[in-house]
Order: C-alpha cells, then structure tokens, then sequence
C-alpha cells in the first residue's frame, strides 16, 4: 500500500487515556506496532492475513513521515 494512500491519522482520547497508553508503550515502538501487538491475540484470523499483506507492502521513509507529521501540524492537525 502506498504512504500516500494509507496517510497517519489522529485519534482523539482523553489525557488519561493517552499517559496510559504512553506508560505501556516501548520507546522502540512506534504506535502502529504497539496498537495492533496489542490487540493480536482479539483479532480474527482473516484480519491477521490482511495485516500481514499490508506489513509487505508498506515502506515509507522516515523524511515522508517527517513531512507529513509538519504539513498537519502546520494545519492543526
């Protein structure tokens, strides 16, 4: 799947929600890995094939990344 097809989104929770998830998290994951570890064992199978399809497909560079986080910041995202 192409980065441009598949851009990063914003999920809104509440403060105490996020200091959780950040407490549980590794600081060597990112939070596409920590959300969809986490969450493994509760998905069905089919979805875990479609996962692991688009973990194939999907490389996107650090500098696109970096891009994008800036061009929605600047939008107040």
């Amino acid at each position: 799947m192409s980065a441009s097809s598949n851009p990063v989104t914003s999920i809104p929770v509440h403060t105490s929600t996020l200091r959780l998830l950040q407490s549980l998290k590794t600081g060597a994951q990112n939070w596409d890995e920590f959300l969809l570890e986490s969450f493994e064992n509760f998905l069905p199978p089919e979805t875990l094939r479609e996962l692991a399809q688009r973990e194939k497909e999907r490389d996107v560079p650090g500098s696109v990344v970096r891009t994008r986080h800036e061009r929605l910041r600047a939008q107040g995202r």
